[in-house]
């Protein structure tokens, strides 16, 4: 496969909406019907392998797919935004001063929103031209998750921070959550009614009630994943599946979580070839491919859609 491939792929495929709309509640909170986790070595399609994305990158990180099944990431230190043709597997430079973009995610409209803490903003690209907006400024940003209304949340390291930002045209920021630990990768729950925020030193996924006026309620630990002997779990991009689990990047690698985590035991998935860290993951809008960032490049394989969604 020549690198930079990817097939077209729709914005939001059949097998997520038919699992979104007859989840149920298992937590207070946690609107989701929770699906086993596939068998260990189930995850992926019989004699599929990893390839090559991109690579030759200095931190790769961010990932999104747009409405017409295009591929989009981050190079956070080089200051890059790269779109990736999903019919041709063309790689192009669209924003060559991102201001350090980290985490990116598209909106109910189409606008690409982005987290350039260097530049301290929250970024709004158009697609058509790729020029940039600043939707608010004056804070640090590391990920980024967007309802269907278009309310923004983005993790704060630095502040300890996750701050809110109403749609537009108020775009009024404000402290959604101020935190006793350092936030990382975020992201809301296919239903929109709880927000996923990870920890990043440690081992806990929290989650958040969205209530009707898109304030937080009080957060509950729902996922518990494995680290290392240090503690630190490097806990980075996450994404909530439809059934209720989590795919995250970590110290370890990839990891693939069940919210009773005391029964279920998260399933780990090593970097493969001895990279680093894996430090974003998104599985494709049509769920057949599962896409890693390790710094330095970003892989894809295919996974055994039999064994993740169960009974489609």
């Amino acid at each position: 496969m020549p690198k930079s491939r990817i097939d077209i792929l729709p914005r939001f495929g059949a097998r997520f909406a038919l699992n979104a709309g007859r989840m149920k509640k298992v937590l207070p909170f946690l609107a989701a019907l929770a699906m086993p986790l596939p068998a260990a070595g189930d995850l992926f399609a019989p004699g599929s392998k990893w390839d090559v994305v991109t690579d030759g990158h200095r931190f790769a990180e961010g990932m999104a797919f747009d409405f017409d099944g295009h591929f989009l990431f981050t190079d956070v230190p080089n200051n890059q935004l790269f779109r990736i043709d999903g019919m041709s597997g063309k790689k192009s430079l669209v924003d060559g001063a991102s201001g350090r973009a980290n985490g990116i995610i598209f909106g109910p409209e189409g606008a690409l929103y982005g987290c350039s803490s260097g530049d301290e903003a929250i970024y709004a690209w158009d697609p058509a031209t790729w020029k940039k907006k600043a939707v608010t400024r004056g804070t640090a940003s590391n990920d980024i998750a967007v309802l269907e209304d278009g309310t923004l949340y983005y993790t704060d390291p630095k502040a300890r921070t996750v701050w809110r930002v109403s749609p537009a045209p108020d775009r009024k920021r404000e402290a959604a959550a101020v935190l006793g630990w350092g936030p990382n990768g975020i992201g809301a729950g296919p239903d929109g009614e709880t927000l996923y925020v990870a920890e990043f030193a440690s081992a806990r996924v929290h989650g958040f009630p969205i209530k009707p006026d898109r304030t937080l309620g009080t957060p509950a630990v729902i996922y518990t994943l494995k680290v290392p002997q240090d503690g630190s779990g490097k806990l980075d991009g996450l994404e909530v599946l439809p059934g209720g689990r989590l795919l995250i990047g970590t110290a370890l690698g990839i990891q693939m979580a069940h919210p009773d985590s005391e029964k279920v035991a998260p399933q780990v998935i090593p970097s493969p070839g001895g990279r680093p860290r894996c430090n974003y993951v998104r599985l494709t809008p049509d769920g057949l491919y599962l896409y890693a960032a390790f710094g330095k490049d970003i892989l894809r394989r295919k996974v055994n859609a039999a064994a993740l969604f169960p009974g489609e």
